[in-house]
Order: C-alpha cells, then sequence, then structure tokens
C-alpha cells in the first residue's frame, strides 16, 4: 500500500514539473506570482493571529490580576507589597532603634510571683533529678 502512494507521488509530481516546463515564459512568472501571492496572504494571516493571541494573553494577565486585586482573603504570602508604598514590607527589626522600648520597672506582686514560679520548677527539677 505505502509502495502505490509512492509511486503514484512521484507520477503526479513529475506530471506536475513536466507541465510546469510545458508552460511559456509569461504563464511561468504568472504562476510564481500567484504563488507569491498566496504565500505572503498566508504570512499576513499567521502574523495577524499571533497578534491576535498575544492580545488575548495580555487581556486574560490583565483580567486575573484584576480579579486577584479585588480579592480580600488572600493569604498573607500570596499578596504582593506595593513599591510605591514608603513602609516596610517585613517586620524583620534591622537594628535596636526600631526595637519598641519596654518598661524597666515591674510591680511587686509580678515579682513574688515570679520568684515563687522559679522556686518551684527548682524543686520539680531536682525531684526529677533524683528519681533518674
Amino acid at each position: 500500500m505505502a509502495k502505490h502512494k509512492l509511486l503514484a507521488g512521484l507520477l503526479v509530481g513529475g506530471a506536475a514539473f513536466a507541465a510546469y516546463h510545458a508552460l511559456d515564459l509569461e504563464q511561468r512568472e504568472a504562476l510564481k506570482d500567484a504563488a507569491r501571492d498566496r504565500y505572503n496572504a498566508f504570512k499576513d494571516r499567521a502574523v495577524d493571529y499571533a497578534f491576535y493571541a498575544a492580545d488575548a494573553a495580555d487581556d486574560f494577565k490583565e483580567a486575573l490580576n484584576d480579579k486577584l486585586e479585588a480579592k480580600n482573603d488572600a493569604p498573607a504570602w500570596k499578596t504582593v507589597p506595593d513599591e510605591d508604598n514608603d513602609e516596610p514590607a517585613d517586620d524583620i527589626v534591622l537594628s535596636s532603634d526600631q526595637v519598641a522600648d519596654l518598661p524597666d520597672e515591674q510591680p511587686a506582686e509580678d515579682s513574688d510571683a515570679t520568684e515563687d514560679t522559679e522556686a518551684s520548677s527548682d524543686s520539680d527539677n531536682a525531684t526529677s533529678d533524683s528519681e533518674e
């Protein structure tokens, strides 16, 4: 079956070649011009479709960005900080000047409770060490 298709292709190609050479010079040029016109029309259509595809992709990206910006319940890791904003994008403290001052003195009640808690934890540690 494949041999018959190859043979038919060779015969049709040979006939087309013989018919082309049988044409006079004006008919050959007309045939070449028609082939060039069809090729250029095909190329122009291909370029137009490429531009249509690029425009459709841009429209899709814009619609997706609009949808994501309108979504309020997006997770924090998906939100992008604004570059126009002067605030830092994260909460990392880079120097001690940026840390809030802590109160120096604690109320007396808290210090007594802290001492009692430390004493009980020390006794618990001592009993657990002796059990092992």
